[in-house]
C-alpha cells in the first residue's frame, strides 16, 4: 500500500511538472509567433513601392497629386487611406504662442486610379481647394498614402527570404501568418510616407498675396541625366507681370523657364547643392523667394534581373524600368552576337532569341544612354535537369537533394531513385519557379555500402522536355 502511495506521489508530480514544461513551451511558442509577426510586418512593408509622384496645379479647382503603385501585390486589390496633415501653432494678437501645436487633417482627400495617359498602376490623389479653410492654403501638408492591398509574393522574394531566414520552413510559416491576417483583416494596410511635405495653393491672379514655391524641399535626380523640376507661381495673372531669377545654385542650373502657373528649372545629374529661385511682382515690387534641395543618385532599375541566361525558342521579357523615372521616357537597346541589334519604344524589350550567342540590354531615359545600367545575358540551348547534393550535418548519412530544371514552362515530370537510397526520397520543398527555372528540394538517406566505405548515388530526373539527367555521385558511408 505504501508503495503504491510513493508510485503515485512519484507520478503525480512528474505530471505536474509536464504541465509546467508544456505551459513554458506553450509562452515559448507564443513569443515565437510574436517575433514571426512582426517579422512578417516588417517584410511586407517592403512589397509596395510608390513612385514617379508628380503635383499638378494645371486644375484651378483642385490640387493634383500623381504617382505609380508598383510591387508585389493582387491586381485590383490596391485601395488607400490618404492622410494630408500639416502642423497648427495657435499665437494671439501679437503673435505670442498660446498654446501648444496639433496637427489638422483635411478631411476631403480622394484617391482614383488615373489612365487617361494609358498608364497601367497610376493612381492621383485629389484634393478640392475651395473646400480647403483660407489659413490652411498654402501650408505645407506632410502626406501618408494608408496603402491597402492583398499581397502576391512572388518566388524571387520567396527565395530571398528563405535564404536569409536560412530556412524555407520560417517563410512558410511567415506566409501562414501573413494569409491569416489578410482572411481576417481582408487586406494588409502599410504606411506610404512622403519624403518631404506638398503644398496646396490656389493660382488665382487676383489674390494679394505673390508667391513662388517649390512643390518640395528636396528632389531626387538621376546621375548623368537632364533633369526639369517645375515651381509654381503665384498671384499675378499673366507673365508680363512678374520676373524670376536665381539666387544661388547657378552651378547647377542650365536653364530658368518663366511660365505661368508653373515655371521650370533644368539642369543635369552632376552635384549635389541647393537651389534658390526669387520672383518679382512688377506691379508693387512685392518679391518671394524658394529654394529646393537638389540630390543626385545612381540610376537603378526598379525591378533588378537576376537572370545570367536566357534559352533559344523561349520569349524572354526584360523590364528596365528605372526608379524615380517616368516609364514612358524610357527605351531600350539589344544588342549581341545572339541577335540584331534593334531599339524598343517602351520600358519592356520582348524577344524570342533563335541564335546563342551574348546579348545586351541598354536603357535609354529620353533618348539619352544612362551609364551603369546594362545587363547581359547568354543565349544558350535549354540544358537538361541539374542534380545538386549537400550532406546535413558534418558525420550525417541524410542529404539535401536540389533538383534544377530549366525554360519558363518547364519543371520536374519524374525522379526516380535508382540506387544508393534507403527508403524513399521525401520533398522538403515544393516546385518553385525562380525566374526562368524550377526548384525543387527532397531529402534522403544513404543506403548502407555492401563493400567498402562509399554509397553510389543514382537518382534519374526527366523534366517535362523529356530531358533527363542522371546522377553518378558517391558518398562516404558512416557508421
Amino acid at each position: 500500500m505504501k508503495k503504491v502511495e510513493v508510485y503515485f506521489v512519484i507520478n503525480l508530480g512528474a505530471i505536474l511538472s509536464l504541465f509546467a514544461i508544456e505551459g513554458e513551451l506553450s509562452v515559448y511558442m507564443q513569443r515565437q509567433d510574436d517575433i514571426l509577426k512582426n517579422v512578417a510586418q516588417d517584410k511586407l512593408q517592403t512589397l509596395v513601392e510608390i513612385s514617379n509622384v508628380e503635383s499638378n496645379y494645371e486644375d484651378s479647382d483642385y490640387y493634383r497629386l500623381f504617382f505609380n503603385v508598383e510591387g508585389q501585390y493582387e491586381q485590383g486589390s490596391i485601395k488607400f487611406n490618404p492622410s494630408f496633415t500639416t502642423s497648427i501653432v495657435e499665437v494671439d494678437d501679437e503673435g505670442v504662442k498660446v498654446d501648444d501645436s496639433y496637427d489638422w487633417e483635411l478631411d476631403n482627400v480622394t484617391v482614383e486610379p488615373y489612365t487617361d495617359d494609358g498608364s497601367e498602376n497610376r493612381y492621383v490623389a485629389k484634393v478640392e481647394l475651395s473646400s480647403v479653410e483660407e489659413n490652411y492654403l498654402n501650408q505645407p501638408f506632410a502626406v501618408d498614402l494608408g496603402v491597402q492591398f492583398i499581397p502576391d509574393i512572388d518566388t524571387i522574394t520567396y527565395n530571398k527570404w528563405s535564404a536569409a531566414f536560412g530556412d524555407y520552413k520560417v517563410t512558410e510559416k511567415l506566409l501562414k501568418i501573413i494569409n491569416s491576417e489578410v482572411s481576417r483583416e481582408g487586406s494588409f494596410t502599410i504606411k506610404r510616407e512622403f519624403d518631404t511635405p506638398v503644398t496646396l495653393i490656389y493660382m488665382d491672379g487676383q489674390q494679394s498675396e505673390f508667391f513662388v514655391l517649390f512643390d518640395k524641399q528636396k528632389y531626387t535626380v538621376l546621375r548623368g541625366l537632364n533633369w526639369e523640376i517645375p515651381f509654381s507661381v503665384g498671384g499675378v495673372n499673366t507673365d508680363a507681370d512678374f520676373s524670376i531669377e536665381l539666387a544661388s545654385g547657378k552651378d547647377l542650373v542650365k536653364e530658368l523657364v518663366s511660365g505661368l502657373p508653373r515655371a521650370y528649372i533644368k539642369g543635369k545629374g552632376i552635384g549635389n547643392g541647393t537651389v534658390e529661385v526669387v520672383g518679382y511682382r512688377k506691379r508693387d515690387k512685392k518679391s518671394s523667394i524658394t529654394s529646393a534641395r537638389i540630390v543626385v543618385v545612381d540610376p537603378q532599375y526598379s525591378s533588378p534581373s537576376d537572370d545570367k541566361e536566357i534559352y533559344i525558342g523561349e520569349k524572354y521579357v526584360f523590364d528596365s524600368r528605372v526608379k524615380d523615372v517616368d516609364r514612358d521616357r524610357i527605351s531600350v537597346k539589344i544588342s549581341g552576337s545572339a541577335v540584331n541589334t534593334k531599339t524598343f519604344n517602351s520600358f519592356e524589350a520582348k524577344l524570342t532569341p533563335k541564335n546563342k550567342g551574348k546579348l545586351k540590354f541598354e536603357t535609354f531615359v529620353d533618348g539619352n544612354l544612362v551609364k551603369g545600367l546594362a545587363h547581359d545575358v547568354k543565349v544558350r540551348k535549354i540544358p537538361p535537369p541539374k542534380l545538386d547534393f549537400k550532406r546535413m550535418g558534418k558525420g550525417s548519412n541524410n542529404l539535401l537533394l536540389t533538383v534544377t530544371t530549366y525554360g519558363n514552362k518547364n519543371g520536374k515530370k519524374a525522379v526516380v531513385p535508382l540506387s544508393g537510397i534507403y527508403g524513399k526520397l521525401e520533398e522538403e520543398q515544393p516546385e518553385k519557379r525562380v525566374g526562368n527555372r524550377r526548384v525543387v528540394k527532397y531529402s534522403l538517406e544513404l543506403d548502407e555500402p555492401q563493400f567498402g566505405s562509399t554509397t553510389e548515388i543514382k537518382i534519374k530526373v526527366v523534366d517535362k522536355y523529356k530531358a533527363e539527367s542522371v546522377s553518378d555521385n558517391e558518398f562516404e558511408y558512416y557508421d
